[in-house]
Parts: structure tokens; sequence; C-alpha cells
């Protein structure tokens, strides 16, 4: 069985019944239109493999049929059906892209031929279309299906699609849990102001129709033929070809992706099932995602009681995790980071010492200096946190943060006694605001120490135990007032409670 979708459009009932009585005989499936506005409508509602038709009908004539198809289904096949066959009209055609001609009066050899011939160009196209586009598919599937880092996802997307495609414009937009519309979290090609400030509601422009029914568009040339899409496009400064595929997870609806192009040839029917492929690896993507930010959110939240144990049990170094994140984001700022720098400067911050859980309580509580030998084992603490927190799958610049943030700048530091800029930023900067903390930390061996002892222990230490700059950065926000010490010690919040009590 063939098997093939095929659209037959004549004027004359007798042709039209006799193509399809030939046809489904072989096994192809069979749908007949009496004008060209009738198949303009079966072409929109179905895909259609193949197009046979008559050059000479009332209205909308063949030429122009194939024409206005083809803005809808790029990869259609067509056999024209004539009886007005001249040597001209066949140069014309052929230059348009029809596939055949059969003649009239034509026998039932001569169409199955002419049918079968279009057939097998098709199918080979198709594929020929298919393998190229799994290839590289193919290639990117186990990086899409793996990736964990939205962002990184996102831009693997877009050079996907703009290579592939070679498109203008890509937009990835998603449903925003709040207010269910849908918002552009990553692009390609479209203005600053307009990706920040669009926003579609389900129903509204093409995309919120993607969103609202869930099923794919492809638009050319500015055209649609159902009524609510041309609605939409009409309100939108709609590109030269566009296509825009709903990314449907197994319990939710992510978004959209939209791509498009100002110029060159437009979107096929091949191209959106190349989409569609793309798609549900980003859905597949996004999903794992989404389960390992669950699975880390709990495990650091899990991590974060056991600092606040450790934490517990010396009243002198309570709230040391929350005041040491507080200095170490500030300068860390001064300093020029990223935001998404800050955010993990924030985490290694957090879970600095979370390595104390591996230390005996009598060594972490003791209210009187360490020996060398208890010191000794202390110094394990950067080890045992690494070990603790390997399973969750942090960022390598925090990870490194953490276990090198008792470095010093010259090198005397442990546990690896690396120098200078052989020390992660991350990690000058949290030695930085952990040795603040710790100075400002009252102890029973000695007593509190003033922000003008800080700003002398920064500047004596300079290129000994922190970094110059960052030392100067730590100064000179404490000198500002814009840093402010001790803001977040154990006594302060305990104070706080008993007044809210």
């Amino acid at each position: 069985m063939a098997g093939e979708k095929i659209l037959v459009v004549d004027d004359e009932g007798m042709i039209r019944d006799l193509c399809c009585h030939i046809l489904s005989s072989e096994g192809y499936q069979v749908t007949a239109a009496s004008n060209g506005t009738g198949a303009l409508e079966e072409v929109a509602r179905s895909d259609m493999d193949l197009l046979i038709t008559d050059i000479k009908m009332p209205g909308m004539d063949g030429l122009e049929l194939f024409e206005r198809v083809k803005q809808l289904n790029q990869d259609i096949v067509t056999v024209f059906i004539t009886g007005h066959g001249t040597l001209d009209m066949a140069i014309e055609s052929l230059m348009r892209g029809v596939d055949g001609f059969v003649l009239k009066p034509f026998t039932e050899e001569e169409l199955l031929g002419a049918v079968d011939r279009a057939v097998t160009r098709s199918r080979l196209q198709k594929e020929n279309i298919r393998l190229k586009a799994l290839i590289p598919l193919f290639e990117i599937s186990k990086l899409l299906v793996t990736e964990i880092d939205l962002a990184h996802l996102f831009k693997i997307i877009t050079e996907v699609l703009v290579q592939e495609f070679s498109v203008d414009r890509v937009s990835l937009m998603l449903v925003d849990e709040s207010s269910g519309d849908l918002l552009i979290r990553a692009s390609h090609g479209l203005p600053t102001d307009i990706a920040l400030k669009a926003r579609r509601k389900s129903g509204e422009g093409v995309s919120g129709m993607v969103l609202k029914y869930r099923k794919p568009l492809i638009i050319s040339a500015g055209k649609h033929p159902e009524p609510e899409v041309m609605a939409a496009i009409n309100r939108e400064d709609m590109p030269s070809s566009s296509m825009s595929v709903p990314l449907i997870g197994k319990n939710k609806m992510f978004g959209v992706l939209n791509v498009s192009k100002f110029s060159g040839v437009p979107f096929t029917t091949s191209d959106l099932q190349i989409a569609l492929i793309l798609s549900s690896q980003v859905v597949t993507a996004m999903e794992n995602a989404s389960l390992f930010e669950d699975l880390r959110e709990n495990y650091f939240r899990t991590v974060q009681a056991l600092v606040a144990a450790v934490e517990a049990k010396d009243p002198y170094t309570r709230w040391h995790s929350t005041n040491v994140a507080k200095y170490a984001v500030a300068i860390a700022r001064h300093i020029g980071m990223t935001p998404s720098q800050l955010e993990e400067m924030h985490i290694a911050a957090i879970l600095h010492d979370v390595g104390k859980i591996g230390i005996s309580e009598r060594i972490i509580s003791k209210p009187s200096r360490l020996s060398r030998e208890e010191f000794d084992i202390m110094k394990d603490h950067p080890a045992h946190g690494i070990r603790i927190l390997e399973p969750i799958g942090f960022a390598p610049d925090i990870i490194n943060a953490i276990y090198q943030h008792h470095e010093r700048y010259d090198g005397k530091g442990y546990p690896q006694g690396l120098a200078g800029e052989r020390i992660t930023l991350a990690a000058r900067v949290l030695n930085v605001a952990d040795t603040i903390d710790a100075m400002i930390s009252e102890r029973p061996y000695r007593g509190t120490i003033s922000n003008q002892e800080v700003l002398q222990e920064l500047e004596r230490e300079s290129g000994s135990q922190f970094d110059p700059k960052i030392a100067e950065s730590a100064r000179h926000l404490i000198e500002q007032g814009l840093l402010k010490l001790g803001m977040h010690t154990y006594y302060q919040y305990a104070a706080g409670a008993e007044a809210d009590e």
C-alpha cells in the first residue's frame, strides 16, 4: 500500500471521480476538490504529499493554485492534468517547480506512471531532508537531554536553530507560573527592549495561539488559511516566514519556541518536523533540569541545616556563615562580579564551613586556642566539605571557592599552598570575608575588635594573606559605611527575637 495523501483538483466531476478511483485502488489516501478555494481549505486542514490539479479551471487556475499551495506547504509535489498542454506552458510550469504532467485524455497507466514518479521524488526528497536534519540533531541530542544549566541549554538551542535554518530571530518564551503569560527567557536577533517587554496571554498573538491550542504554526508571506491566525498575524509585525512550536511536557505546558526569517526560502513542513523534534528534546532537558534543581534545592537546604547545627555548637560562631555571605557578596559586587557569579558567591559563603561537620565537637567548641595537633585536624575541614558537597553537583567555582577559602595570597595557606591568582577569585573574596567575621566575633580568649582594627589588619595583610585588590575593596566599603560589620550577629538576632516575644 502506498499511503501518500493525494489531493485531486478538477472542475470536471468525471475526471475527479476517475482519478480518485484509480489512485484509491493503489492504496493512496485521496481527497478531491472542485476548485482552487476548496483545495486550499483541504491543504490547510491536512498535510498533503501530492497535488494533482487541472491547469485550466474557472476562477483560480492551476498555476495560481500551485503557487498558493506552495506558500502553505513547500514540500508538496505537484502534477498537472491538462488538455491544453503546450511546450511554453510545460517550460513555465517546470521552471516554477511542477514535478510532472498528464495530458487529457489519459490512460490509467499514464496517470499512475506520473504519480509514481512524483511520489518517488517526494519520498527521496523527504528522506534526504530527514537524514540531513537528523545528523546534527543526533549529535546534540545527548548534550540536550543531559544539560541541566538552563542558560547554557537555551544557548545551544539558539545556535542550532541559527545554523540549521539560517534564521534571523529565535525566541524561547516560557510560561510565567504566577500570571500564566508567555515571557521571553532567551532570544537571538531581537532588540533588547522588545525581548524585555514582550508578553503574550493565552490566545493572544501567534505565540499565544500556539500556547492556547497546543498546536504548531508555520506562516509564510504573512498568510495563513485560518481566519483566527490571520487576525493574529495582522496585529503583529510578521517576518516573511516563521514557525512557532509548543513545548509540551508530561504534566505541563512549558512555553513556545519561535523562529523566523526575513528573507530566503520560506520554512517548509519538513523544517517544522525538525523543529518539533528539537522542541521535544528541549522539553526533556527542561524536565531533567527541573528535577535536578528540586533535588539540589532539597540537598542544599539539608546542608544548610547541618551548617546551622555546627554553628549552634559554638555560641561564638553562630550566624557566622550568614555574616560571611553578606560581606562576600558586597565585596564581589563592588569588584564587578556578574549576577550569576554573585549567586555562586552567596552559595559558597553559606556552605564554606560545612566540612566542620566532620570535625570533633570538642575541637570546634574549645573555649581556648587550639593546639598545633588540633589545628592540623581543623585544617581538614575544606576537604571534608568537598566530599559532602560532591553529590549535589555544584558549579566548579562554588566547589573551588569552598576548598580554597583558607589559601593565602602569599602561598602559605592550606590545603594546597596555592598563591596569587592560582587561587580562584571567589576563594580570594571568601578568604577576606571569612577573616573579617572571625576578627569581629567575640572569643573567650580575646574581646571584640573595632572597625578601625579590622581596617588596619586588612592593610597589614594585603599582599600576604589577602589579594591586595580585594582587601582594598573591603577597606573602601567599610570606610564609606557601605559594609556594616556585625549587623547579623547571634546576639542581635537573639535580641530581636526577644523583642518580638
